[in-house]
């Protein structure tokens, strides 16, 4: 229950924040690209009276003025379902992350660092050079053999001794 009552709070609290920029930013545009302010009667009574007084839509800038204003509510609808699936712990870490990842393009390009991924097969490469060390080390010859053989018979004669 207290779960529904926070994701309720977090949906409404989105949209009034996600509401309030994209009104500002869409006014700002508007009114810059065509003269229209969004939230004022006086513009949307001058579309209103060239619409019953037989206005025709002549050129581009007029189409793209229309479907500007058929696309607002798309736009705001997409936009407020875009961050409520943002997490609010990547919004808050985001300063930090891209100070990283900063750090990480200025030093850590030339770094020699271990890839955890890839330590089995660092492994087998080890794995395969003490096999090949092996493999060349030489022969002991047959003198050296017999001399160890001889001294380890007369230590285990002197412990058998004691």
């Amino acid at each position: 229950m207290i779960k529904k009552l926070f994701s309720l709070i977090r949906f409404a609290l989105i949209g009034l924040v996600w509401s309030w920029l994209f009104i500002v930013c869409a006014n700002f545009l508007m009114f810059a690209l065509w003269n229209f302010n969004l939230l004022s009667a006086r513009s949307w009574l001058t579309i209103d009276v060239f619409w019953e007084s037989g206005g025709i839509i002549k050129g581009g800038k007029d189409y793209l003025f229309l479907s500007m204003l058929a696309l607002l509510p798309v736009l705001w609808i997409l936009g407020w379902r875009y961050f409520n699936r943002v997490s609010y712990k990547d919004i808050l870490l985001y300063p930090l992350n891209a100070y990283n990842r900063y750090i990480i393009k200025k030093y850590g390009h030339d770094s020699s660092r271990i890839v955890l991924k890839n330590i089995k097969s660092s492994q087998k490469i080890i794995e395969d050079i003490k096999n090949e060390l092996a493999a060349i080390k030489p022969e002991k010859s047959v003198e050296v053999q017999n001399i160890r053989q001889q001294i380890n018979q007369v230590i285990s004669e002197e412990i058998k001794k004691d």
